[in-house]
């Protein structure tokens, strides 16, 4: 101890003596631990250990899929009453199980005016699951959990603080959503909140029987949830499930044959898998461009030191000589790099501390929403585990070199700097390669990355987003329980948007392109029954009123739009989308055609048929990167009036439409005052927010891949000025024999882009080792381009010439009488 305590002084002198080495030595290591600290913290709060699930190893989604290739989009889906209840029953496999739809309320009572709150319809084991409990009362009971008794809430603490001042007193009041009495019966802990929307949740009461019901099989519309027993893994989930995937496969019946045919059935997931979505992938590539930064910064202080030791061999050999073994050396060196390094944590905790909320700030909101980030134990792990490989990356190499130079001749040559430290040279030189070529491929995939965003901005929508505001409006379940109370309120609300002032059209739809929701269904064709291996058919479904094409400006091929004599006592109608139409009658169209739904039976009523009256347009409807393969067919809701959430569509004479939101909302409040808007936003704004991802990503490769060429270029620069200060006497020499001074420049110039030429090389090959990673990070588009390698490497060699220049232009102005003098 005393031992170490002596060596640890010794340090903290000699860094004291070169300020500038331990400052520099440490801001490099806050930069580069400071951004990995932040980037793992939320990785941790949305992969490892979502914020706001306790418990969340164990717990898995219980989800559905179908295989067929016509149900290409559905390989990954909700699960049905039937599919949940065959879960209840793995009692082996599975501790609890549960199931959640979300919901959205209007809240009133005690508010001025209706407010719109998120909540979640949940079963009664729901909180078993995630083995939590309430801070405050208790959570549902089963006898809770049946239609009729669902008149209990329990409120998430968000809310909790929020909306009732964080009041103890609360169990026991009512609060009045969808214009209905809830009581109060507990509060949940800051540590849950999932889904990370709810601000509340209900009972989600499904009728008994709905459970048992084979025409329900296919209705997927609830988010499973189970937690594992012990001892069980998800292999043994999957086992179960599959288990009661094959026992409906082999139930004779229509039910059967259909599931064989779609490929359907049942499987689970990690919970995480499902929260994470499609940000995996790109938190999982920060994570690793923050640990290239990371290697960077560790070989420029390795190589800090490796000049440091070449400067101080003089000294080594002494202590060599009179007897201290190399093993004592070696250790005194790693002590030097661990009091770096832990200074450069502390510093890097502080900067992380910074940069994580803005990091998350800057997220998309799906990833970002009431996620909260902590210094958490898998956290301070990660930090002490990146400490120690800095300092053995940052150490031990230099520590090495520096125990093998050669004492005697140190000591002989007193000083002559002209040969010496050449093994230590070319381990700079090393170093700065492999950090040209790290910098080159951070900023080879950020340069593509930013290619691909502008490509995207460009894709085409089938829809005019421009000059449209829209907003949604959720109906009291009670207060509109019938089609005609819907019909009458949506066609009186139609009426007053279309007297609206400075709008050019208005339209109600069940959902709009770019929000987030979804709606497919089956259907049957009329005169076609499906083969023997061929599902029913299927498509996106959407239910719309008169002028949405025209609002939207969806071209309409053949046929027309739908109309207001459009009713529910004339004949029924449907559009479809280019898509569907070619998918299911090819070389024809699709105008006058007739699709249906079937009863339980399989049978379509002749009511029930509806004529295909327009084909148009296909328009995406949730990502200008990936699209969905199958198409839409869209239904008039003056005859499909059963909506309790809808959107509202309009299209500004001027501007944006954001003048238009408070007419809008007197609108819908002059019809039912207790109906609020929310959701507010211009159509551009959902098409912009489907790249908030990509941007993110940009965003940070771009940071990132700045630091790196920064971080290079300072390797490299530092090299090049050690390489000159040891040549002084050979320059001077070349001087003083008539060199001209753009010689000399030439001279160092080379050396600096001898070393970033092989960088380059080295990056070109770590580009074409890791095309495959990379392809996964855009969206049709070459990774191999040459013109994009080519540019990023010529951004670096600019760079690197800058970085070479410095040093040579100040070793071009020598003064050779002077350098020759001190030598």
């Amino acid at each position: 101890m005393h031992s170490f305590i002596q060596n640890l002084r010794h340090v903290l002198r000699q860094l004291r003596t070169s300020p500038g080495f331990a400052i520099t030595a440490i801001l490099t290591l806050a930069l580069g631990i400071g951004a990995n600290t932040a980037i793992f913290s939320v990785m941790n709060a949305v992969l490892l250990n979502p914020s706001g699930i306790p418990h969340a190893s164990g717990v898995v989604a219980l989800r559905a899929r179908y295989l067929s290739a016509n149900n290409a989009d559905l390989g990954n889906i909700d699960i049905s009453a039937p599919d949940f209840a065959d879960a209840q029953k793995g009692t082996d496999t599975f501790s609890s199980a549960a199931v959640m739809t979300t919901r959205n309320y209007n809240l009133s009572g005690d508010v001025r005016e209706p407010e719109r709150v998120q909540a979640a319809q949940v079963s009664s084991r729901y909180f078993d699951v995630f083995q939590t409990k309430p801070a405050l009362g208790r959570v549902f009971t089963a006898e809770e959990d049946i239609p009729g008794a669902e008149h209990e809430v329990v409120l998430s603490d968000r809310a909790w603080r929020k909306r009732f001042g964080a009041d103890p007193g609360i169990l026991g009041r009512s609060v009045t959503l969808d214009q209905q009495a809830y009581r109060i019966i507990g509060v949940m802990g800051p540590e849950f909140g999932w889904p990370n929307t709810a601000e509340l949740w209900t009972p989600i009461a499904i009728k008994p029987a709905n459970y048992s019901d084979p025409s329900n099989r296919m209705n997927e519309y609830l988010t499973g949830v189970a937690r594992l027993q012990p001892g069980k893994t998800l292999a043994s989930a999957n086992a179960y499930l599959n288990e009661k995937t094959e026992e409906v496969k082999h139930t004779p019946g229509r039910l059967a044959a259909y599931a064989n045919q779609s490929g359907w059935g049942m499987f689970a997931i990690p919970l995480v898998d499902l929260i994470s979505g499609d940000m995996e992938a790109p938190l999982r590539m920060m994570l690793f461009a923050v640990l290239l930064v990371l290697l960077i910064a560790c070989a420029n202080i390795a190589g800090l030191q490796l000049a440091r030791a070449s400067a101080r061999e003089k000294e080594t050999s002494v202590r060599i000589a009179l007897g201290a073994s190399r093993s004592k050396l070696i250790r005194a060196a790693l002590l030097e790099s661990f009091v770096l390094t832990v200074l450069g944590t502390i510093a890097g905790l502080v900067l992380a501390a910074v940069a994580a909320p803005a990091l998350l700030h800057l997220a998309p909101e799906a990833l970002s929403k009431n996620v909260t980030l902590e210094f958490s134990t898998p956290v301070l792990m990660w930090v002490a585990g990146i400490a120690l490989v800095c300092t053995v990356l940052c150490g031990l190499g230099p520590a090495l070199a520096q125990t093998r130079m050669r004492n005697l001749a140190a000591l002989r040559e007193s000083g002559r700097s002209a040969t010496h430290g050449g093994a230590s040279q070319r381990m700079r030189s090393a170093m700065v390669v492999g950090e040209v070529g790290i910098a080159m491929l951070l900023l080879f995939v950020a340069s593509l990355v930013i290619h691909n965003l502008r490509q995207l901005s460009h894709v085409n929508t089938g829809f005019d987003p421009e000059g449209v505001i829209s907003a949604s409006i959720n109906l009291p379940h009670q207060a509109y329980s019938t089609p005609e109370k819907q019909d009458a309120f949506y066609s009186a609300v139609g009426g007053n948007l279309a007297n609206l002032p400075d709008a050019r059209g208005a339209a109600i739809a069940d959902m709009v392109p770019f929000s987030g929701d979804s709606g497919s269904a089956s259907f049957d064709i009329r005169g076609q029954a499906p083969g023997p291996n061929n599902p029913e058919p299927h498509g996106n479904v959407r239910v719309v009123s008169a002028n949405y094409f025209s609002v939207l400006r969806i071209p309409v091929l053949t046929g027309r739009e739908f109309s207001t004599s459009d009713r529910i006592n004339t004949q029924k109608v449907a559009i479809v989308d280019e898509t569907l139409a070619k998918r299911y009658w090819p070389g024809e169209s699709a105008v006058g055609k007739q699709i249906g739904f079937s009863d339980s039976s399989g049978v379509v009523k002749d009511a029930n048929w509806m004529t295909i009256v327009g084909e148009v347009t296909h328009a995406r409807s949730a990502s200008l990167e990936a699209d969905t393969k199958e198409g839409f067919y869209y239904l008039p809701l003056s005859q499909t009036p059963q909506m309790y959430n809808g959107s509202i569509l309009v299209r500004a004479a001027r501007g944006d439409g954001r003048d238009l939101v408070s007419r809008v909302a007197t609108a819908v409040r002059s019809v039912d005052p207790s109906v609020p808007l929310y959701d507010v936003k211009t159509m551009q704004e959902r098409v912009d927010s489907s790249l908030f991802g990509r941007r993110f990503l940009m965003l940070l490769l771009s940071i990132f891949a700045g630091i790196a060429l920064l971080l290079a270029a300072l390797g490299l620069y530092g090299i090049v000025q050690y390489g000159v200060r040891l040549r002084n006497r050979e320059i001077g020499i070349r001087l003083a024999l008539g060199a001209q001074r753009y010689n000399v420049v030439e001279l160092i110039v080379l050396q600096g882009m001898k070393l970033a030429a092989f960088g380059v090389v080295l990056g070109a090959v770590l580009i074409g080792a890791l095309a495959r990673v990379i392809a996964g990070l855009v969206y049709q588009l070459p990774v191999l381009n040459v013109v994009s390698i080519l540019s990023t490497a010529g951004l670096l060699l600019a760079t690197v010439l800058l970085a070479s220049y410095l040093p040579a232009r100040v070793a071009s102005r020598l003064d050779p009488v002077k350098t020759l003098s001190e030598e």
